[in-house]
């Protein structure tokens, strides 16, 4: 423009402007940081009028806002950082916080926050060290929070529980600091004195110690981000006991562990009493709609499993008993895991759930029903040893002796010192909670437990109460074995640890085995479902293996994992196998998910690697025959034998020999079996083209299973549980199970919809309804033959078959008479017998290949 100038002559010259600063210059950031805060400041000091107070809360919002805003900026900006600086030294934050908590506005209160979590974040001037920061921070919060007075909304309440977590998470990182935020005012007189009172066994409540860690136990069981806060930021707090020994003592003695107890038994008592597990018929799987199954309950005031409302308080009492598990991994301490484990045990357990248990019942709409599943549903979720030590040594009553045995495997168990004075003196006053009025009218697990619950529960009328039961015992057998032996399972220990079963007695038991399979229904493509069933009994029993090896100490590692198979002998006169045999004499006419959830059962028995199969699965060995062949051909190359290598060739010989299968040497639940196959022969025998019926049944079925495993999500990390306690079990496509890699029988999902191409396929009550408004036939034509006269699918289907009880006696059974079900229903039956006797068969041949030696014997 200088040349523009000159050509026309002009002698006005360029005005010159002022510099203006960087736009990161500290020293303009900070003057601007400080007229905000005055104009803070003269907001704060103005005379309120409660009439007129919006404009003045709108721009002390603003200003609040401005300072986040400048505090997050200059955290990203380079050094030096005036304004945190001045924050520091003018304490900014006792100002906001009394702003914030004077106005009891929620925008003003969510913009304190944000500049108290962007002060934290600036990890500058060491702000979470300063008493004075601390102490303005909690009061807000409490004030905010804990007093009422202010309605904050969900957001808020977020950032809030965020930024407890955070200085949680530096306690964690940074344990000097603990003592600005907590700080221990209960004297020793004072301790002694609580610890002695009876009536206070809750312990002592002192928030202004640490209300931190109380505004953080408040919200554990809330869901979402708050919950996840508050859980996190609560583990880091226990996590820092092992390195304050004043903090110890004081939890020890504080009602922490009441509360915690006491809110997982206000969750479990929001579970409904009575409990129907009937599925509805919008998720109906295909193996129990192709059968007699109601999806009716008898009871209205039962809850159903599948309704939001119980998937919600289920999911939330589940995430709390996981929160349990956590925080005694997390605690350091050997006196806080004690004082809460006792809290767990006399709070939760003897004083809510064994009264549960103890009081539930089979005929008032479901209480059994409910309690069993609730037990296996714990039991599935929990990991940590020390809880599942105390429930199940509880409530199976397990003796004093061989409870310290199993207590001794656990690493978590040994690794706790003895507890402290303080400790046993609170579990004292624990054990004086509700003692009964008389000393006769206590009621102690020794009497009535789990057990008794189970065996009878099994047996019971009500299909819902079997299965629960048969599904808690499934739990208890594959997931907490070394407790159910014993206990839920008589057993014999064996003196000598080697195997007395031949591998002549094995090809016998296959061969038998698989002909029964055979006799149920011929028909071709059963090689392709034993391999899938083979697959899946190999995993399982070499992880049982593993498992044990990696107990065993490196020294006598062989020797400790060899020493638990084939350790216990199962006791002839079991009251669980008994119970189960009683169910399974009447298969044809159960409730075919009572039948998955028994066949179920009887696998995971056969799958313990420390249980023998002798007697009940395959031949005693008392009763080989004990004739030996006595021919005296000889080979020709036996004549190069020495005498050492002749005697191992007779001791070949000998293991090889074939014992006769007689009715007398034939096991106990192959007997059964027979005789379900006895009763299918005369089912056989009055209707001809029943083969054909199962052969469609078992197509039907391999078609259902391939449509929910091609429907079924990607991912069960949106579950808190993978694997509902309500899924039916069973697969009946082997291949399709081996190409999902789908360990066990659980493959059904009892939320996978699942609809039958056949008339067939339907509940017997939508089928009686959908009979009234069948598809009205199209105009007659004379080119259309006329219709056949010969019954129809569904009524074929639909027709009673009478199955009377014949074969073995069973004098426990009181159904005596003659048993009836629909051709529809026997025909599903069918087919989950047979791929059970094949399971069967693939569990024994399975565990002779892995376990070798210690399972059979190749040479006597």
């Amino acid at each position: 423009m200088d040349w523009l100038s000159r050509l026309i002559g002009t002698s006005q010259t360029s005005r010159k402007t002022a510099p203006r600063p960087p736009a990161n210059d500290p020293q303009a950031r900070l003057v601007k940081f400080r007229k905000v805060y005055n104009t803070v400041l003269q907001l704060i000091n103005r005379p309120r009028d409660p009439s007129n107070e919006a404009p003045l809360l709108s721009e002390l919002h603003s200003c609040l806002e401005r300072i986040a805003s400048f505090l997050r900026d200059e955290t990203r900006a380079p050094v030096p950082h005036s304004c945190i600086q001045f924050a520091s030294t003018s304490q900014l934050y006792a100002v906001i916080a009394r702003a914030a908590t004077a106005s009891q506005y929620e925008p003003v209160i969510r913009s304190a926050i944000a500049t108290f979590a962007a002060l934290i974040d600036s990890e500058e001037e060491d702000f979470v060290s300063s008493a004075p920061f601390a102490k303005s921070l909690m009061r807000l919060i409490r004030r905010v929070v804990d007093s009422g007075s202010v309605l904050i909304g969900m957001d808020t309440e977020t950032a809030i529980l965020e930024l407890l977590f955070t200085i949680s998470a530096k306690i964690r990182l940074q344990p000097e600091i603990l003592p600005v935020w907590f700080q221990s005012s209960v004297k020793q007189e004072l301790e002694e004195l609580v610890l002695k009172e009876k009536n206070n066994f809750v312990g002592v409540t002192q928030k202004d110690d640490f209300p931190l860690c109380y505004l953080l136990i408040d919200r554990v069981h809330h869901e979402g981000r708050i919950g996840d806060f508050a859980r996190t930021g609560l583990l880091y707090i226990f996590e820092a006991t092992g390195r304050s020994k004043e903090l110890e003592a004081w939890i020890v003695q504080s009602d922490l562990p009441t509360l915690m107890a006491s809110g997982l038994g206000a969750l479990y008592s929001q579970l409904s009493r009575e409990l129907s597990i009937l599925h509805p018929d919008a998720t109906l799987p295909a193996v129990l709609a192709m059968s007699d199954y109601t999806t009716t309950h008898t009871r209205a005031t039962a809850e159903s499993a599948f309704s939001e409302r119980h998937k919600a308080h289920m999911a939330t009492f589940l995430s709390y008993l996981a929160f349990w598990q956590d925080i005694l991994d997390h605690s350091r301490s050997s006196d806080v895991k004690q004082t809460l484990l006792d809290h767990f045990q006399i709070l939760f357990l003897q004083q809510l759930l064994y009264p549960s248990l103890l009081q539930s019942s089979d005929t008032d709409g479901g209480s059994s029903v409910a309690v069993l599943t609730y037990l296996q549903a714990a039991l599935e979720s929990l990991e940590y040893p020390d809880l599942v030590h105390m429930i199940l040594t509880y409530l199976l009553a397990i003796p004093e002796g061989k409870s310290a045995d199993l207590s001794a495997s656990i690493s978590n168990l040994n690794s706790l010192k003895p507890p402290s004075q303080a400790t046993l003196t609170r579990r004292k006053s624990l054990m004086t909670l509700n003692p009964p009025k008389a000393p006769n009218d206590g009621v102690e697990p020794i009497l009535f437990n789990l057990f008794d619950l189970i065996v009878n529960s099994i047996c019971s009328k009500n299909s819902q109460t079997s299965f629960s039961a048969l599904k808690l015992t499934s739990t208890l057998i594959s997931r907490q074995r070394k407790y159910a032996l014993g206990t839920l399972l008589k057993i014999q220990n064996i003196k000598s640890s080697d195997p007395s079963r031949s591998i002549g007695a094995l090809e016998v038991e296959l061969e038998h085995y698989s002909l029964l399979a055979t006799s149920l229904h011929p028909q071709f493509g059963l090689e392709t479902t034993y391999v899938g069933l083979c697959e899946d009994a190999r995993h399982n029993i070499e992880a049982q293996v593993a498992s044990h090896a990696t107990n065993a100490t490196l020294e006598n590692s062989f020797i400790d994992t060899q020493a638990y198979i084939g350790e216990y002998l199962l006791d002839s006169d079991d009251s669980l196998f008994k119970s189960m045999s009683s169910t399974l004499r009447t298969f044809f006419t159960n409730s075919v998910d009572v039948n998955l959830a028994l066949t179920q059962a009887f696998i995971s028995m056969a799958l313990c690697i420390e249980i023998r199969l002798d007697g009940w699965a395959a031949i005693s060995p008392s009763l080989y025959s004990v004739s030996e062949e006595t021919t005296s051909a000889t080979r020709p190359w036996q004549s190069f034998l020495d005498s050492e290598e002749e005697n191992a060739w007779l001791s070949l010989k000998r293991a090889s020999h074939r014992p006769a299968w007689t009715d007398q040497s034939s096991p106990a639940l192959f007997r059964i079996l027979e005789q379900l196959a006895t009763e299918l022969e005369s089912v056989r025998e009055r209707i001809k083209n029943l083969d054909q019926l199962i052969a469609v049944r078992k197509t039907m079925l391999q078609a259902s299973n391939l449509d929910i495993l091609a429907s079924e999500p990607p991912s069960l990390m949106n579950s808190p549980v993978q694997g509902s306690f309500l899924e039916v079990p069973g697969q009946f496509l082997s291949s399709s199970r081996s190409s999902s890699r789908a360990r066990g029988r659980e493959s059904l999902e009892p939320n996978s919809r699942a609809t039958s191409p056949h008339p067939a396929g339907i509940s017997a009550r939508r089928r009686d309804e959908s009979r009234g408004s069948s598809r009205s036939p199209g105009p007659r034509s004379v080119f259309r033959p006329p219709p056949p006269d010969n019954p129809s699918t569904t009524d074929v289907l639909m027709q009673t078959v009478s199955l009377p009880v014949n074969g073995l006696p069973d004098p426990e059974h009181k159904d005596s008479g003659v048993r009836s079900a629909s051709l529809n229903h026997v025909l599903t039956n069918i087919v989950v017998l047979q791929e059970f006797v094949l399971e069967l068969t693939a569990v024994l041949q399975v565990r002779a290949a892995v376990l070798g030696p210690r399972e059979v014997q190749s040479v006597v």
